[in-house]
Parts: C-alpha cells; structure tokens; sequence
C-alpha cells in the first residue's frame, strides 16, 4: 500500500498568516498535535502545539512572524506505508506530510489511519491465536515454522519479526486462522522451539469454563 492511499484530505493546513491559536484551534478539532505550515504549494514544514506554546508569547501573533525552526518530514506519494511509518516512529509525528515529485503539497496521513490500515494488513482482526517464538537469527526458517502450523491444518494469517534492543534474539510474531493452538504448541515444543508468548482460547479452558457454568447451575437449583 502507497502513501496516496493513506491520505486524508480532510485535515487542513496552515498558512503563514495563520496564528498561533488558528493552530492550537486545529489540532484541537482534529485530535492531532502537529500541522502542515504551507505557503502557496511549497511544504515548509511541521508546526506542533509544543512549539506555539515555548515560541509565542502572544499565540493571536502569525505564524510568519515568529522564528521558528520547523521540523520537515515527509514521504513521496509513491511511498510504501512501511516508510510512512518509519518517518511516523522516527520524528515522533501524529501526521506525515505527503509530497509530489514536484515536493509540492498534497495533503496528510494520520497516526489513526496508519493504526487501522495495519490492523488490516495483519490481520489483526482476524479471528486467530498469536504465537511468539524467540530463536537465533541463523536459526529461523519461515518454511520449516509454516510446515509445522500447516501440519496441523491450520494457515499463517500474518508472520512479522524484531529483535528486541536489550536482546540478540529474533522474534517471530505469528498470527493463525485457529483459535486453539495447543496442538501446534506442542510442535513447535517437540521441535525445541521457544515459545516467549502465546494468545489463544484453548479446548481445555472452554470444557473448563463448561464445567464451572455446570457446577454453577447446580448450585443454583
């Protein structure tokens, strides 16, 4: 996915006659703590909230009026969404600024809007278990992990990987279309794999939960 279908169209930008509390008043409508400041077509940069509060001592002042060192980061309308939230995590941003070829202005992508394409694009809400195994980088073999899920007849939604920084370990982080995963835990077990994390429903929790509704409505008689 391109940074062009992330934009929003909807979100304004600022101009240099703008004020300090024309800012504060879009962030505010908009539930975002930075502004494009665009004159004519041209991308100048990003404004925040923390920078009309520590630079103007009267916010009703304009923008052009006050010396400001703005921030400028930016992804091409052609852009992977992986870069986009690269740039996002980088400069600590709640919007990214999307350029032409030209680097003319076109519009914003929002920190929320990244949130929900990703939800997509992992399947996040996806009914499914997660598995997080840790093993060494040498180690890690994405067909031999996939034979094992498959073996149990079960499919690989979404498969992501990290090191951790206080680590030298990799994290493989695996999304499967089963809500029960004890039978591919225990393969992965057999196969000495470590298994950091794991999130599903288990046959055994819902036959406990049966028998605990059971006990219940016999003690309610």
């Amino acid at each position: 996915m391109q940074a062009k279908e992330l934009i929003s169209y909807d979100l304004p930008f600022l101009k240099p006659q703008n004020s300090g509390d024309d800012a504060l008043a879009m962030m505010d409508e908009n539930r975002v703590s930075h502004i494009a400041l665009v004159k004519d077509a041209e991308y100048l940069g990003l404004i925040s909230d923390n920078d009309i509060y520590n630079f103007f001592e009267d916010t009703s002042e304009e923008i052009k009026t006050q010396k400001l060192s703005l921030m400028r980061p930016f992804v091409k309308l052609q852009n992977h969404i992986f870069e986009v939230i690269k740039i996002m995590g980088e400069a600590r941003i709640s919007v990214v600024p999307v350029l032409d070829d030209q680097e003319n202005y076109v519009g914003c992508i929002l920190s929320q809007d990244i949130a929900y394409t990703l939800s997509k694009l992992t399947s996040a809400n996806e009914p499914g278990g997660v598995i997080v195994l840790e093993l060494n980088v040498n180690d890690y073999s994405l067909s031999h992990i996939a034979q094992i899920v498959e073996s149990d007849g079960a499919k690989i939604l979404n498969c992501s990987t990290a090191t951790p920084n206080d680590s030298t370990k990799l994290e493989v982080v695996l999304k499967i279309n089963k809500i029960d995963l004890s039978r591919i835990i225990q393969t992965f077990d057999r196969y000495k794999y470590h298994i950091k994390e794991s999130y599903h429903q288990s046959t055994f929790d819902e036959d406990l939960q049966r028998r605990y509704d059971l006990f219940m409505n016999y003690l309610n008689m």
